[in-house]
């Protein structure tokens, strides 16, 4: 059986940028960061600045050309990835229309036959 919630490897890593939100109010600093992984729920990414484990991040991707996709997501960190000090798992806990159908194209199976 398939687990729809269990992150699939990406043919491309995804690019964005990240703020730690802390207390309600942004870091102020921003970072760099990489998908790694994606499902309809969270992914696996790698961070520029490692960050404990239950913060939350205000995220903003970067398209296939570059460009910023309009809005931004949200995702707490819910795990570390075994072996790596900049790898972690992430739950989206909300993100933009434009962010939510940039993420679905990437998980549709017309996008693991030809990658967007």
């Amino acid at each position: 059986m398939l687990d729809i919630d269990r992150p699939r490897l990406l043919s491309e890593e995804v690019p964005f940028r990240y703020e730690i939100v802390e207390a309600n109010h942004l870091g102020g600093e921003s970072y760099k960061g990489t998908l790694t992984k994606l499902s309809p729920k969270g992914a696996d990414v790698r961070l520029e600045k490692s960050v404990p484990i239950l913060s939350n991040l205000k995220m903003h991707i970067l398209g296939t050309e570059g460009q910023e996709i309009a809005g931004a997501s949200y995702a707490k960190v819910v795990g570390a990835v075994p072996g790596s000090s900049t790898a972690f798992s992430i739950r989206f806990t909300s993100s933009s229309p434009e962010i939510e159908t940039f993420l679905r194209v990437l998980l549709s199976p017309v996008a693991e036959a030809d990658p967007v």
